[in-house]
């Protein structure tokens, strides 16, 4: 397989699990959020990337939400599974679960905290993306998993047989445009995209094919960025692309260690910002804490407002 077998671009939502405040998964909110995303326009969907707290579920929970959020999709966008793990034996399951399920892909990161050498790092894929017969996603996000996947290295791994894709999401645009360059025949390649630089790469045929953005809390607007761009509407882009950039300046701040965001957790900040608009974000799972700061919360529907966001809650 290569990218000639899929045709995934545009703006995907790395989907958030949402919990009831006692830790329970609801399945009902998950539902409701696929829904919503869809609707909405969004390209393709991610459920249980680092978005969606994978960390704090049990294999069989994965399994049972995996399940609903296939269910909900009912294949009307692509829907990729998070099969990352420290274990390969769980991840390898995953992966075959995934595919028994009825996704349309999976997607691993290197395994966290095991730092591997290049040659484990092969083997750890090899053997994970061969439990499943679909197509299977790269993911390097070294801010997370601890583990920076070269360029280079990801030019091996895209000859790896179902391997069509990478999603980079390294902070570092040079490495992002490395990527581009290293892999982006063999393989599509999502990164930072809804930006300028995004902007600048479609219009050029440069390459890059799309972006991974935590939940929708634009809406629209954001797989819109690229049906603008794709389209030659460079002032509705760019417009796009500025209010995207201010919210989550607002939202993130400088975003220190890369991950987190300005009032806490990133997965509670997205999901207070989502329960601020009325999308069912439910809660984070602990050992992450919800916001729950009235200052915070108000600065955060603020923020919303000035991204010209109906606050409702």
């Amino acid at each position: 397989m290569d990218r000639s077998d899929v045709d995934w671009r545009g703006y995907w939502s790395a989907l958030p699990t949402p919990f009831t405040p006692d830790g329970s998964a609801d399945e009902d909110a998950l539902r409701a959020l696929v829904d919503l995303y869809v609707r909405q326009g969004v390209h393709g969907l991610l459920f249980n990337g680092s978005t969606g707290e994978w960390v704090a579920q049990t294999g069989a929970e994965r399994r049972r939400l995996a399940e609903v959020a296939v269910e909900a999709v009912a294949g009307r966008v692509p829907l990729a599974v998070g099969v990352t793990s420290p274990r390969l034996d769980e991840a390898c399951a995953l992966a075959a679960h995934a595919e028994r399920a009825g996704a349309d892909a999976v997607l691993a990161a290197p395994a966290p905290g095991l730092r591997p050498t290049p040659a484990e790092l092969r083997a750890y894929y090899e053997e994970v993306f061969s439990a499943s017969g679909l197509p299977a996603w790269l993911y390097n996000f070294p801010q997370d998993a601890a583990t920076n996947v070269t360029p280079g290295q990801l030019r091996e791994l895209v000859e790896l047989p179902n391997v069509v894709a990478v999603k980079q999401s390294t902070p570092d645009v040079r490495e992002f445009l490395a990527t581009v360059e290293a892999v982006g025949e063999r393989a599509v390649v999502f990164g930072h995209m809804l930006s300028r630089l995004g902007l600048a790469l479609i219009e050029a045929g440069y390459g890059g094919d799309g972006h991974f953005g935590s939940g929708m809390l634009l809406g629209a607007r954001q797989p819109e960025f690229f049906e603008r761009a794709w389209k030659g509407d460079r002032d509705g882009a760019l417009a796009i692309v500025e209010t995207h950039d201010a919210l989550m300046e607002r939202l993130r701040g400088d975003a220190s260690d890369g991950y987190n965001w300005r009032y806490g957790g990133m997965q509670a900040s997205l999901k207070a910002a989502m329960n601020v608009l009325g999308q069912p974000g439910g809660a984070p799972r602990r050992p992450k804490l919800p916001i729950t700061d009235p200052a915070a919360l108000d600065a955060i529907r603020e923020s919303l407002r000035a991204a010209e966001l109906e606050v409702v809650a």
